[in-house]
């Protein structure tokens, strides 16, 4: 719980707004290990009607080594939740936040995607089926810099009046935009813009939360 304030007051102080929550369970760091930074920006695509600005996206991530334990459960996860709400950059095609999370050193993977949106009804959820293992691994006193995941809404269409608009489900689109959240890093975070910026390229197939 200490570890969670002590990211989301860190998130305050450097000018990030409500809209990113960050969880990192305390237990991360009781070995005292070396840490390094897992760096990244989460938001939306921006463009009608594909866009995801309405969607509240949740990435859960955990060190490879508790995949497959049974003790394991969603306390001791790390979670990126962001609703879109003001953020630190936004163009006319995308919009999001920027993250940086200090973590000790090691394997780690993104093993569930969730996006949660509406239709004007009800609420609906888009999510994986079944653990990813998209990995990377967070390096003594660097930053590992994962790329950005952009909510990008599923198309719906009216019949009657022949028009296309977010259905309310939605998936992460990946890329990079190394330059761009360099700078970032460097504005947000001062006391680390000396620190090494490694891009940590991911390797995945595409599948229903996640597109290449």
């Amino acid at each position: 719980m200490m570890k969670t304030l002590l990211v989301l007051l860190a998130l305050l102080l450097t000018g990030c707004s409500s809209g990113l929550q960050i969880s990192v369970p305390d237990s991360y760091f009781e070995q005292n290990k070396a840490t390094g930074y897992l760096v990244g920006s989460l938001g939306a695509n921006t463009e009608w009607p594909k866009t995801g600005k309405n969607l509240i996206t949740t990435i859960n991530i955990r060190p490879v080594d508790t995949a497959n334990s049974t003790a394991s459960n969603m306390d001791d996860v790390i979670t990126i939740t962001n609703n879109n709400e003001d953020g630190h950059f936004e163009n006319p095609n995308v919009s999001g936040h920027l993250f940086s999370i200090e973590l000790p050193v090691g394997e780690y993977e993104i093993f569930s995607i969730k996006l949660e949106g509406s239709d004007g009804n009800k609420t609906l959820t888009s999510q994986n089926n079944k653990d990813m293992h998209v990995r990377f691994e967070i390096e003594p006193n660097k930053a590992s810099y994962i790329g950005q995941f952009l909510a990008v809404s599923r198309i719906a269409k009216s019949d009657l009046w022949n028009l296309q608009y977010p259905s309310g489900y939605g998936y992460l689109q990946h890329s990079y935009d190394q330059s761009r959240d360099e700078l970032l890093f460097a504005e947000h975070y001062p006391e680390n813009k000396a620190m090494p910026f490694n891009l940590a390229l991911l390797t995945f197939s595409n599948n229903r939360v996640l597109k290449n």
